[in-house]
């Protein structure tokens, strides 16, 4: 079972916690969020944070207080589940809460002290349903999670440091390369025994070298249950790795102890459930039972040489192995949970299970995407997820009717396809002609709550009541964030009552990303004349939002070169773009920043102000290249937009074919544009990793 906001509510009344004091304990979580404010966004932000000399003191006591309230619970987190739930959820919550305290203090400098710090706090991050936290921090710690050199050292602090190496290619899971080098390093520590191990016995005494022999076994067993470990996550194998994982790092942790070293023994601890844990996470245990078909695509996606996958998030996890997602009986699933929780994957793993199901007939998969550039981008994953395996993926794009082309991928028998990708109007136009002479495995709903809007609902509650009156074997999958009511649609859909089911996981403490959410506006700053800057001020809109509080200088004296008079006192729709501008300009420099407007007028000013404030790239990707000359030829030579595509500022509204929308969205989902000003409803905020 994963972490729980009840969970989270019963440490308070912990000792250790209730020791600390609340006004520490308030003070720490604003730190915390202080010190992730700025190491994010310092060089774009000036945060005007208050700070104390007892500020590193207060967030060391309160960070030990919950890790001695996890440690109370981390030998039932290193046993099946079941046996002690209280303490189990009491270790995932005081770890969440460690983990948050502990990555924003310093890093001791001592190599050991070093290594076991970085050990310890991503142990602490699997046992808390951090580890998509951790990976971001070991992006941003790469000088500290580096491996001290082997040269002229003893064999015991070889082995330590070879499996610190090991161990941060299994936190930091980077590709399959990465982590097969794993068993190489074992391998290796394997040869040098034979060479190393005999003269670390020559101490002199037999208390010491008996103290030295119980600390190799303990090395020995910790390096086995490494090698294992890697095994499993890359190949699936053994099929039931607890066992032999439980029977190294047990012994490991009895031989540390009984040698005296506590700091080896707790870290061994700590490693241990997050051995186990990293089993349960990996892509190989959520489908362990299911069919080939699914073991073949897992295979696929841990063997990438770009985006490889080993394990699931948190709500992915909750969904495969305790909610029931694959649960063949289940023939309506709204699948409810946070954006970006990883809903892609968990409706490729039902659409494999349906096309199993409905191998023998032929049956289809139709996914379902709001608009026409959705389902593009729909069909460019499922077409590199699925293509490798051997299922075809097809989109149908002309908007109110079915050309010939399409029509002769429709009927195609000797090639048929597996998955169609399409807008609900163009789905429900095939289902009702009937098109597809093939029985409709599944269908799958991205974006469903749109069924709650005026424009949209009532066209997919059409084309579900049609699917369910013509394709009745047909089961259904609906994606969706969080809403009220989803299990009534569930029942709704099912072939009966029982065989709907909602899997709800918007109240799960676990969020992709830690979010501000604030105002900016635009003041005058007399320090240079005619000048101006931008100031943010955080608020707290919602429990998923950092509560940050105070105003914060943003960027440098006029971010974008326009006058005072027309930011402060120009028409108030010219001057809220302008700011708007402004804001996303000084953001660019993070990486991709989306500026709203909801006039496209406002949106061709903000990205020309913008482009003129900004550098020329080094170098223009060929993927801007190729939208330049796209739009060079639809359009017109002289096209504004071509000259600011070089500057990485992109256009994006409802003037623009959905050919060059669908383009430019897949431009900035690579990354290849700094901004992109689009018009939809005006939204304020800002998102970093």
């Amino acid at each position: 079972m994963g972490l729980s906001s009840k969970a989270l509510e019963a440490l308070h009344g912990h000792w250790a916690v209730l020791a600390i004091g609340t006004e520490r304990i308030e003070r720490t979580t604003s730190l915390v969020h202080q010190n992730l404010a700025r190491r994010a966004l310092g060089r774009q932000i000036s945060f005007s944070f208050t700070e104390d000399v007892e500020d590193e003191s207060c967030l060391e006591r309160v960070a030990l207080a919950y890790e001695l309230a996890a440690i109370e619970g981390l030998d039932e987190l290193s046993r099946p589940a079941g046996e002690n739930q209280i303490l189990r959820d009491q270790c995932v919550a005081a770890s969440f809460r460690a983990f948050d305290i502990r990555r924003v203090l310093p890093v001791p400098t001592g190599t050991l002290d070093r290594l076991f710090f970085v050990l310890q706090l991503s142990a602490i991050a699997y046992c808390g349903d951090r580890y998509s936290d951790l990976r971001r921090w070991y992006r941003e710690q790469e000088e500290t999670t580096g491996v001290p050199s082997v040269a002229s050292i003893e064999w015991d602090r070889r082995i330590l440091y070879r499996l610190f190496d090991c161990w941060v290619r299994l936190f930091r899971k980077s590709g399959w390369d990465d982590l097969g080098r794993i068993c190489e390093i074992i391998t290796g520590l394997r040869d040098d025994q034979k060479l190393h191990e005999e003269s670390r016995f020559d101490n002199g005494s037999n208390a010491r070298d008996r103290a030295i022999a119980l600390r190799l076994a303990a090395l020995y067993n910790w390096a086995k249950g490494t090698e294992i470990l890697a095994q499993y996550i890359l190949q699936g194998t053994p099929g039931d790795p607890f066992g032999i994982l439980d029977k190294h790092f047990e012994a490991g942790i009895k031989a540390a102890g009984a040698s005296g070293d506590a700091q080896h023994e707790v870290v061994l601890r700590w490693l241990h459930a997050t051995a186990r844990i990293m089993v349960t996470n990996s892509l190989w245990w959520a489908t362990r039972t299911v069919n080939s078909r699914t073991s073949d695509f897992v295979n696929s996606l841990t063997h990438r040489e770009h985006r490889a996958m080993f394990e699931l998030l948190p709500p992915q996890r909750i969904a495969l192995l305790e909610q029931g997602l694959l649960d063949q009986a289940k023939t309506a699933i709204v699948i409810d949970m946070p954006t970006s929780a990883g809903k892609t994957l968990l409706a490729q793993f039902r659409m494999l299970q349906a096309l199993n199901q409905f191998q023998v007939d032929g049956g289809w998969v139709a996914y379902v995407a709001p608009t026409r550039a959705l389902s593009a981008q729909a069909a460019r994953r499922l077409r590199s997820d699925f293509e490798p395996i051997g299922l075809r993926v097809e989109q149908l794009t002309a908007a109110v009717d079915v050309d010939a082309f399409e029509e002769d991928l429709l009927t195609d028998g000797q090639h048929p396809f597996d998955v169609l990708v399409a807008t609900p109007e163009k789905i429900s136009l095939v289902i009702r002609n009937r098109k597809v002479e093939r029985p409709l495995a599944l269908i799958v709903m991205d974006a469903a709550h749109n069924m709650e809007s005026v424009s949209r609902g009532l066209r997919i509650e059409l084309l579900l009541a049609t699917v369910k009156h013509d394709c009745p074997e047909a089961n259904f999958l609906l994606l969706m964030p969080y809403v009220e009511k989803s299990g009534s649609v569930a029942r709704w859909l099912a072939h009966d009552m029982d065989a709907g089911h909602a899997i709800s996981l918007g109240a799960v403490p676990w969020k992709p990303n830690e979010r501000i959410i604030g105002i900016y506006r635009a003041v005058a700053d007399d320090s240079v004349r005619a000048g101006w800057c931008l100031e943010f001020e955080t608020l707290t809109a919602t429990e998923k939002a950092m509560p940050l509080h105070g105003s914060h200088h943003v960027g440098h004296t006029r971010p974008i070169d326009v006058p005072k008079s027309q930011v402060l006192t120009g028409n108030e729709q010219k001057g809220l773009g302008l700011q708007a501008a402004a804001m996303g300009t000084v953001m660019s420099a993070r990486g991709t920043s989306i500026v709203v407007a909801n006039k496209i007028s406002t949106v061709w000013t903000m990205a020309e102000k913008a482009a003129h404030s900004l550098s020329g790239m080094d170098r223009v990707s060929k993927d801007i290249r190729l939208v330049q000359d796209f739009l060079r030829t639809e359009i017109s030579d002289d096209f504004k937009l071509v000259d600011m595509l070089e500057k990485g500022v992109g256009v994006h509204h409802a003037g623009l074919s959905d050919d060059i929308r669908a383009l430019m969205e897949w431009l900035v989902e690579t990354g290849s544009l700094r901004m992109l000003c689009s018009t939809s409803t005006i939204a304020q905020g800002i998102n970093f990793p």
